[in-house]
């Protein structure tokens, strides 16, 4: 029994180290067994228990997350392609549908990539450029001679619609995902529609240059 009492030592040591593992406070895990959740997800940080060698602990990350889309070259409804890149800040709300839906965190941006794009691409196509470019109803100069239509300055609204809908696609999926924030964060001119703008603002100013010239 003396030869055998430092292995069995070792070994119920060793059982106990496999039982017991430690969420920390940006952390939230799944408890799965043969690779099926098993339990309430854990979301309370703290000292935890699990069977050893069956259970295995499956962690996420409880802080906000970032997703950054690729600038995507989007039509509007008046007929003129403009560049947006998309920004928004998510988190796992619900680790247990998280994991069934996603497995992990590489593939939730992914399909975030489907749903946010989907929906701003849906978004831009339906606004005019003015309505887009934006971020107020004051008056201004356009490069296009007939008369804008639509709500001007429209873009706050837009990225609350894409919130809104993001949100009610997300809960459709039952990702167990939550979008906090959505941002438009650059909205450029393509090629064709700047050299446009360019070219208008260089004969306004050409023209107000003359009309000053002749006063002279």
């Amino acid at each position: 029994m003396k030869k055998l009492l430092p292995s069995l030592l070792a070994f119920i040591f060793f059982v106990i180290i496999n039982s017991i593992f430690i969420i920390n406070e940006a952390e939230q895990a799944v408890v799965t067994q043969f690779g099926k959740p098993v339990g309430d997800p854990i979301v309370d940080a703290g000292l935890k228990f699990k069977i050893p060698f069956i259970q295995k602990v499956i962690r996420f990350e409880k802080r906000i997350l970032e997703w950054d889309g690729a600038a995507n070259e989007i039509p509007t409804k008046d007929d003129k392609y403009i560049f947006i890149d998309t920004f928004a800040r998510w988190k796992i709300s619900d680790p247990l549908t998280f994991y069934k839906a996603a497995k992990n965190e590489r593939n939730a941006q992914s399909r975030l990539d489907d749903v946010i794009d989907g929906i701003v691409r849906d978004q831009i196509s339906n606004r005019d450029m003015e309505e887009i470019i934006r971020s107020t109803p004051r008056s201004m100069e356009t490069y296009e001679d007939e008369p804008t239509v639509g709500n001007k300055g429209a873009r706050q609204e837009i990225i609350q619609n894409i919130l809104t809908n993001v949100t009610s696609k997300l809960s459709d999926l039952k990702m167990g995902i939550e979008v906090l924030d959505v941002q438009l964060k650059r909205i450029d001119y393509n090629k064709q529609v700047q050299s446009k703008l360019f070219n208008r603002m260089i004969s306004e100013q050409n023209m107000i240059a003359e009309e000053y010239l002749s006063l002279i």
